[in-house]
């Protein structure tokens, strides 16, 4: 090449590389805000589900105290509390082990 026209395409080049470098830093912006916005959704995600956890372990320990399956057994079951002296059998053959 002539030095007439390195000298034509050294604007060219300059400006093409400058170009280019603003189009990358606008498309790594873009890039970084789209990449907040999808961290932000996992994080209302996760809060969500943390929240359902926790009222799920509510419901269950709700579920499962021991005054709530007292009244269950009482009022479904007809059954009723242990009195003091009482003596409770429970046949052998269904609680032994078979050897």
């Amino acid at each position: 090449m002539s030095d007439k026209t390195k000298s034509e395409v050294r604007p060219f080049i300059s400006i093409s590389i400058i170009i280019l470098t603003l189009f990358s830093l606008v498309f790594l912006k873009m890039e970084v805000r789209r990449m907040g916005y999808s961290m932000l959704k996992q994080v209302q995600e996760y809060k969500t589900m943390k929240d359902l956890h926790r009222l799920k372990i509510i419901k269950y320990a709700r579920l499962t105290s021991p005054e709530r399956l007292r009244k269950m057994a009482k009022t479904h079951l007809t059954l009723s509390e242990a009195d003091l002296g009482q003596i409770i059998q429970i046949s052998g053959e269904k609680i032994a082990l078979k050897q």
